[in-house]
């Protein structure tokens, strides 16, 4: 399914050092992974969801974090976060102004944008306290359950998450 020689690169809440952890189910150094830039596209909010998505987008560019040194575990753990929900492709991001092949997460069909630009220092203020519970609770379920299954779990975690969100800050609810 992946090519295991290649790097990976994150865009979103991955790029969080404490998502990173739960995701992985160990500590890592955020600092050692490598900053890129992926050019002609950016990250906007899913339609429904806190998380973004990578848009094509002509003249823009995304932040992405470069990861080269994966296990087979660790990239087994990332395939269950995402879900089956996007679909691993080939990219060129730069990294310190020169073009890399990697392998991430392009949007699949069934996400949809919100329009929205999506930034990771506003989703840490905003979303990012609410949703490490969520993603604990999610990553529990890895090697217990399929794809399919997953992608159910999640449904109900991220439901209960808005409602929580609702409940707390009652502005949201319009």
């Amino acid at each position: 399914m992946h090519d295991n020689t290649l790097p990976l690169f994150f865009f979103g809440s991955l790029m969080d050092q404490d998502v990173l952890e739960i995701v992985l189910g160990r500590s890592v150094e955020i600092q050692s992974f490598k900053q890129g830039i992926l050019v002609g596209y950016q990250c906007e909010r899913e339609a429904k969801e806190s998380y973004p998505v990578l848009i094509p987008s002509p003249g823009q560019q995304a932040k992405v974090l470069i990861a080269e040194t994966l296990s087979t575990t660790d990239i087994d753990r990332i395939l269950f976060y995402e879900t089956g929900e996007y679909d691993f492709a080939r990219f060129n991001p730069l990294v310190d102004g020169k073009k890399i092949t990697a392998l991430g997460f392009a949007t699949g069909e069934n996400i949809a944008s919100s329009g929205e630009r999506w930034h990771l220092n506003i989703w840490q203020k905003k979303d990012k306290a609410a949703f490490l519970p969520l993603a604990e609770r999610f990553m529990e379920a890895y090697g217990k359950m399929t794809l399919t299954e997953a992608l159910r779990y999640w449904d109900d975690l991220a439901l209960d998450f808005e409602q929580d969100k609702k409940a707390t800050n009652p502005s949201l609810a319009s």
